[in-house]
């Protein structure tokens, strides 16, 4: 059982950032505190949320770029509606409005991609294109600082506060929870129950799950409107933390995101992915981006890391499959 778990991705990664952090902690000791930690999951985050619904697509064999967009066009709507209407409520009421637009442009894209048969990357950049020009056309192209105080409240609020001699006070903020919970959901989903070996079936061979009487456009759909509830959950979520609603925000996210749950093992070809790995892969993500700074190495750099940790997670499991086939074929042999 030892054996199997080191063989796996998921330990290779975990491996990844356990060496990742202790070079760091050595070169800026500030690495290894409460508030830097804190700070890592607050910064993780939202593209944590919008990583759980991008590893369902990929799981699936298709490639979901739509989801920043959906996500800053979901919280962004939602907020122009309780300004307008003077509400001054609690955050959840802010989510709540939000996870319906999530689920009607996740219904958009499923509708083009299942009904019609259309590649999942083409369709998804171009309702990308849609939904960010639609917002900002017809609802609004301004930053929104004046957020219902409800949401201002859960932007300050905090599970818990320490303090530190060199950073100041530092708090975890609640919306771990939201990463945590999503997680767990989808981690469910995917493990216990039959829509969740549907997708792994469809993933892996499409024809197969069609003849194994899975019902292959129900699921399409829900994969789409899955990631969209939870792009719209992560939208909401980046609002709160940032105070304040754009709806140009997380543009430019999809490199990122892809590379978090990729690096973390899932297969871009589909069949293959954990939420244990997904999540690594954006610890690695997020402590890579973090480091850079904490040892001075300019922010310009980051781009680059992350497209060589993107590259790096899509080489080296490819090396190693067919590794193992050539391993299988001389014992054949």
């Amino acid at each position: 059982m030892l054996r199997q778990m080191v063989r796996t991705h998921e330990f290779v990664v975990a491996g990844c950032v356990l060496v990742l952090s202790i070079v760091v902690g050595l070169i800026n000791p500030a690495y290894f505190t409460l508030g830097n930690l804190f700070d890592l999951l607050r910064n993780a985050t939202t593209y944590g949320i919008l990583a759980v619904g991008v590893l369902v697509v990929l799981i699936s064999g298709e490639v979901d770029v739509s989801f920043p967009a959906i996500a800053a066009a979901s919280s962004y709507i939602a907020v122009k509606i309780l300004i307008a209407s003077g509400f001054q409520g609690p955050a959840p009421v802010v989510y709540t409005l939000a996870m319906p637009f999530g689920f009607a442009f996740g219904l958009l894209n499923a509708t083009l991609i299942s009904r019609f048969r259309l590649p999942a990357l083409i369709v998804t950049l171009g309702t990308a294109g849609m939904i960010y020009g639609f917002v900002l056309f017809f609802i609004g192209n301004l930053v929104l600082y004046n957020l219902p105080s409800g949401l201002v409240k859960y932007g300050e609020a905090s599970l818990i506060t320490v303090e530190d001699a060199a950073a100041g006070t530092s708090a975890l903020h609640p919306s771990v929870l939201l990463l945590f919970g999503a997680a767990a959901a989808v981690a469910i989903l995917l493990k216990y129950t039959m829509a969740g070996r549907g997708v792994f079936a469809l993933g892996g061979n499409r024809e197969a799950a069609v003849r194994s009487g899975f019902n292959i456009r129900l699921i399409e759909y829900g994969i789409y409107c899955l990631a969209g509830v939870l792009a719209a959950i992560a939208g909401v979520t980046q609002v709160a933390l940032f105070r304040n609603a754009n709806p140009a925000a997380l543009m430019g996210a999809e490199l990122e995101v892809i590379a978090a749950v990729v690096l973390g093992g899932a297969s871009i070809t589909g069949g293959r992915g954990t939420v244990t790995g997904a999540l690594l892969g954006l610890s690695l993500i997020t402590i890579l981006k973090s480091s850079l700074v904490l040892v001075g190495i300019p922010s310009e750099w980051q781009k680059v890391a992350i497209g060589c940790v993107l590259l790096i997670g899509i080489t080296v499991p490819v090396i190693r499959l067919r590794r193992q086939q050539r391993v299988a074929a001389s014992d054949g042999i």
